[in-house]
């Protein structure tokens, strides 16, 4: 989560911070800020992940929650996706409101200043990590506004549609940010992304793009949506989700073949028991690998063929 401490926010952090701890147990929360100055949500997500190895992220606003998470996850760990969003609908509550969700009340059901279909790119994406490595958020919008229709358009463009739940995803109250408009945080802002709609669709250029500030840009074609005909079991391809096969009970959306693993090497028999536990698991999906002793992952496993 992208976060700098203020008054004003401090309290939505500690209810979201809760509700992720209650829902989510097991998933660490991470948050990462920025240096002093202007704002970049992009640094601070990317100071963030210098503290995780986790193969899939989820990219959270410090004041929102939506009850669709764990469905996107479940999309891009079964490889439908490689980025996903939980949401359609924004409910941004109002103050009062707010002030009752921190007090107890339950999120359903309170007035909010407006409803809106969510932003592509905002409040909440689910994203593999080596796409997340390949297409940052860029650090270079600061203050508020625009980095997450970028984002969103360079996820598109370099690693394939996003897959898009139905869940609403919930705003809690705080004064807004300073900006130009509604839609428009500074002309600095919208010069950048004007960049990234003329390099939408293009991946090269695209590519080139995100270079300025990721020295890896994901390589590759985008991910492509196939479905198979249960019938028939004809397999066809498309660059968009199809809507008609979507709602036909005879296809199914299928997964991209899961990437091919690093392999990883041999280690001395000097090196440490979780080095032979990384090994072992390279070779085999037994079980009962952690109540091994280092001497016998390495005589089970540590012969040279």
């Amino acid at each position: 989560m992208p976060w700098r401490p203020s008054s004003d926010r401090l309290p939505l952090w500690d209810w979201v911070r809760a509700r992720w701890a209650a829902e989510f147990p097991d998933w660490p929360v991470l948050t990462g800020g920025c240096p002093d100055g202007a704002w970049s949500k992009g640094t601070a997500v990317a100071d963030a992940l210098t503290r995780t190895s986790a193969r899939t992220v989820i990219v959270a606003d410090a004041d929102v929650w939506t009850p669709g998470t764990s469905a996107a996850v479940d999309e891009v760990l079964a490889g439908r996706a490689r980025w996903a969003m939980p949401h359609a609908l924004v409910r941004r509550l109002t103050p009062d409101a707010t002030l009752a969700v921190l007090d107890g009340a339950p999120l359903d059901g309170q007035p909010t200043v407006e409803t809106h279909q969510g932003m592509p790119g905002g409040g909440l994406v689910v994203v593999a990590r080596d796409v997340l490595d390949g297409v940052p958020m860029d650090p270079a919008f600061t203050g508020w506004g625009q980095e997450d229709s970028a984002w969103a358009l360079a996820l598109t463009t370099l690693a394939g549609p996003m897959w898009r739940g139905t869940a609403d995803l919930t705003h809690l109250w705080h004064p807004p940010a300073l900006r130009r408009s509604r839609s428009v945080g500074s002309p600095e802002s919208l010069a950048r992304f004007r960049r990234y709609v003329a390099a939408s669709g293009r991946p090269d250029e695209m590519r080139r793009l995100v270079a300025e500030f990721c020295p890896t840009p994901l390589e590759g074609s985008p991910t492509v949506y196939s479905y198979r005909n249960a019938n028939t079991g004809d397999e066809v391809e498309y660059e968009q989700p199809n809507a008609r096969l979507e709602m036909l009970p005879n296809w199914t959306r299928i997964a991209e073949p899961a990437p091919e693993p690093e392999p990883v090497e041999r280690p001395a028999k000097s090196a440490s028991k979780d080095a032979w536990l990384e090994y072992a698991r390279s070779l085999a999906e037994e079980s009962d690998l952690e109540g091994l002793t280092k001497d016998q992952l390495i005589d089970r496993y540590g012969k040279e063929n």
